[in-house]
C-alpha cells in the first residue's frame, strides 16, 4: 500500500523540490509544525484531563470496555464472556475477544502500585489510543517513505490527522477495538501490497488477517478482498506467486484456529455464533487453505490462468455451498432473530449502522466529511493504477480497491469507513506533495489549482469547515450527544452510587456509563445480545404509564433513571417524560431527589 498512495504521474524517491527553487514545506520545522498542529486539534489537553481524572469516556463501547477490563482483574474468568452486571441476575454475554482487555488490564495492573489504581485507569484508558496512534501513524510514514521522500512521509503524518472518522477512533479514551483493526488491515494491506509477492510478507498478512477475525468481524469484507487479491495473484501468474498465496491461506487459517482457542471457552467450540470468530468463519478459512494446498498440489497440470481460475471457482463454489448447508444462520447476518421494534427503535438509529444516504439528510457535516473522501481518494488511487508508474500500480490497485470499498459498504452501515478511512493518507500525502512541487515549477496555472484542490479535498475536515461556521455554540451544546454526555458525566452520576446497590432501568446508552461510575446493575446496554433489556427499555420508557410498570416488574430493576434527551420527540408523550418534567407521578415511583445532578431517580415500589 506504500505504492497504492500515489497520484498519476508521481515519481517514485522524487525530490522535494523541483523547479525555481526551494519551497518552505522542504524545511522540517515546517513540517514538524504542521503535524504538531494537526495533533493539537486531536488531542485537546481538556479532553485528555476530562478522561485521567473523570472517566468521562468518548462512546459507550469504551466504558462497556473499561468495565469488561474490571471485571478481567477482579478475577471473572478469562473465557468467562458474561457482563453479569447487565440484565442479571443471569447477565448478557458479550462478543468482543479478550485479547482487547488484556493488554488494558495489564498495563493498569502494573502502574497501580506506583499511582493507585483510580489514576492508573486514568492513565492508561486516555493514553492507550494516542499510543496506537503512533503506532499507525509509523506505518504510514515508512509506507509512504519507502515510495515516495521525507516529505511525502511527513505530509501522510499530518494527513491521517485530518482523516475525520480515523483521528476519532484514536482519541483519549477510545478503547474500543476499532483502532486496532485498523491498525491490522493496514499492516495487512502493507504486507501484500509489494510487487515482490513475498511468502514472508504473505504470511504476515495472514497473521494480521487472523488477529483482526479475533477482535472483531467488521473488517471481514476487507480480509476476503485481500485474500481475492493474493488468489487473483495466482490465477495470474501462476508457480510464482504461490508461495505468497500458501503462506497467506495457512497463516490465515492457522493463527484463526489458534486465536479462536485461546479466547474461546472449550464448551464453545462447536458453537455457531455469527456476530464474533466461530466455526462458521474458520470454516472460510480452511477452505480458503485448502484450495492454497490444492493449486501446490495441482500445480503441474494448471498451466494457465483460465485452468486455474475455473479451479479456483469450482472449489470455491463447493466451500460456498457447505457454508450455506452447515451455517444457514450467518446467512442473514449476526443479528438474527432481532424482534422488529428493537431493531426499529435501536438499531436502525445507532450512527454507525445508518447508510449514507440517511446520513446525509440528519448531518451532512459528518456524511460529507467521513464518506466523500473515501470515494475521491478511491477515484484516485484508481487512476494512479492505471496510469501511474508502473512500479506503483499494484499497490494502488489494492488501496483503490480497499477504498472503494469502505466507500460501497458506507452506502449500507456508515462503519463501513472505520477501516477504509485508515488508507486515505496513503493517497492524500504524496497529493500534497506533488502539489506543493507544482506551485513552484512552470505548470499551467489550471494545473497547480487542480492539484492543489483534489488534495485538500481529501482531507476530512475541510468537508466540515463550513458546517461548523453556520452550527452555532449553543445548538452544539443543545444536541442530543451533547445532553449524554452532561447526563451520563462521573459528576452527575455521583449521587446514584451513593444509594443502596441494585437494577437500574435506564435509557440504552446510559447502561455503560452507569456501570462505570456506579455499582449497580443495569438492565439495558447498546448489545444485540441484550434483548431482552433492549426490549424493556424502549417499550418502558417509550410508552404509557403500565407499560413502564410492567418493564420494572419484568426486568427486575430497583431504580429508574432518567435525564431530559435534549429534544422533544414527536407523537404521544412517553410516561417517562411526564415523569422528568414534573407533571406526573405514581404511588409504586419513589422520587429521589439527587442534589446538583441532571439525572431524576425512582425506587420502583411494586407492592405500592
Amino acid at each position: 500500500m506504500s505504492s497504492a498512495s500515489t497520484t498519476p504521474r508521481l515519481r517514485p524517491r522524487a525530490g522535494s523540490a523541483t523547479g525555481s527553487g526551494r519551497s518552505p514545506f522542504d524545511h522540517p520545522a515546517i513540517l514538524w509544525a504542521l503535524l504538531a498542529s494537526g495533533l493539537y486539534a486531536l488531542y485537546p489537553v481538556t479532553a485528555l484531563l476530562d478522561v485521567i481524572r473523570h472517566l468521562n469516556l468518548p462512546d459507550t463501547d469504551d466504558a462497556m470496555r473499561l468495565v469488561q477490563v474490571r471485571d478481567l482483574l477482579a478475577g471473572q474468568g478469562w473465557f468467562d464472556m458474561v457482563q453479569h452486571r447487565l440484565l442479571p441476575p443471569n447477565g448478557a454475554a458479550m462478543h468482543w475477544s479478550r485479547f482487547v482487555d488484556a493488554p488494558l488490564a495489564g498495563l493498569i495492573a502494573a502502574a497501580s502500585p506506583i499511582v493507585g489504581r483510580p489514576l492508573a485507569e486514568g492513565l492508561v484508558v486516555a493514553l492507550w489510543p494516542p499510543l496506537l496512534f503512533g503506532l499507525y501513524l509509523t506505518l504510514v510514514y515508512r509506507a509512504v517513505a519507502a515510495r515516495f521522500n521525507r516529505r511525502a512521509a511527513m505530509l501522510s503524518l499530518f494527513a491521517a490527522t485530518q482523516a475525520g472518522e480515523l483521528g476519532g477512533l484514536f482519541a483519549f479514551g477510545r478503547i474500543d477495538h476499532h483502532n486496532i483493526q485498523v491498525l491490522f488491515i493496514l499492516g495487512l494491506g502493507l504486507s501484500i501490497a509489494g510487487n515482490d509477492r513475498s511468502w514472508r510478507k504473505a504470511a504476515l498478512a495472514g497473521l494480521f488477517a487472523a488477529c483482526s477475525l479475533a477482535v472483531g468481524l467488521e473488517a471481514l469484507p476487507f480480509i476476503a478482498l485481500a485474500a481475492l487479491f493474493v488468489l487473483g495473484d495466482w490465477i495470474l501468474d501462476g508457480e510464482r506467486a504461490l508461495a505468497a498465496l500458501l503462506a497467506f491461506a495457512l497463516c490465515l487459517a492457522g493463527a484463526a484456529l489458534v486465536l479462536f482457542a485461546g479466547q474461546t471457552a472449550s464448551g464453545l467450540w462447536l458453537t455457531t455464533e455469527c456476530d464474533a470468530l466461530s466455526p462458521p468463519w474458520l470454516w472460510i478459512a480452511a477452505a480458503g487453505a485448502g484450495i492454497a494446498i490444492g493449486a501446490r498440489a495441482l500445480t503441474p497440470v494448471l498451466a494457465t490462468p483460465l485452468r486455474r481460475a475455473a479451479v479456483t471457482a469450482m472449489l470455491g463454489a463447493g466451500a460456498i455451498a457447505a457454508f450455506v448447508a452447515l451455517f444457514p444462520a450467518c446467512l442473514s447476518g449476526p443479528f438474527t432473530g432481532m424482534p422488529d421494534i428493537v431493531r426499529r427503535e435501536w438499531l436502525n438509529q445507532v450512527m454507525e449502522m445508518l447508510p449514507f444516504r440517511t446520513l446525509l439528510a440528519a448531518k451532512p457535516a459528518e456524511a460529507l466529511a467521513y464518506v466523500v473522501p473515501l470515494a475521491l481518494a478511491a477515484i484516485v488511487a484508481a487512476w494512479a493504477a492505471w496510469r501511474g508508474p508502473v512500479a506503483n500500480r499494484r499497490g494502488a490497485a489494492l488501496t483503490a480497491l480497499f477504498l472503494g470499498t469502505g466507500f460501497a459498504l458506507a452506502q449500507f452501515q456508515f462503519r463501513g469507513i472505520y477501516v477504509a478511512s485508515g488508507f486515505i493518507a496513503l493517497v492524500a500525502a504524496p497529493m500534497l506533495d506533488r502539489a506543493i512541487t507544482l506551485l513552484r515549477e512552470d505548470a499551467p496555472a489550471w494545473r497547480r489549482v487542480a492539484m492543489l484542490a483534489g488534495a485538500v479535498l481529501l482531507l476530512a475536515k475541510v468537508w466540515a469547515v463550513p458546517f461548523a461556521l453556520v452550527r452555532s455554540a449553543t445548538e452544539q451544546a443543545a444536541s442530543p450527544v451533547a445532553a449524554w454526555q452532561n447526563c451520563t458525566a462521573k459528576a452527575s452520576l455521583e449521587a446514584l452510587d451513593g444509594r443502596e446497590p441494585g437494577t437500574v432501568l435506564a435509557a440504552i446508552n446510559n447502561g455503560p456509563p452507569i456501570l462505570v461510575h456506579t455499582h449497580h446493575a443495569v438492565v439495558a446496554a447498546p448489545y444485540h445480545r441484550a434483548i431482552a433489556g433492549l426490549r424493556a427499555s424502549i417499550e418502558g420508557l417509550n410508552g404509557d404509564e403500565a407499560a413502564l410498570r410492567h418493564a420494572l416488574i419484568e426486568s427486575g430493576a430497583t431504580y429508574l433513571v432518567l435525564c431530559s434527551n435534549g429534544e422533544p420527540g414527536s407523537g404521544p408523550v412517553p410516561f417517562s417524560d411526564r415523569l422528568v418534567a414534573g407533571s406526573a407521578s405514581v404511588p409504586w415511583l419513589e422520587r429521589i431527589p439527587l442534589d446538583a445532578t441532571p439525572v431524576f431517580l425512582w425506587r420502583f415500589r411494586p407492592e405500592r
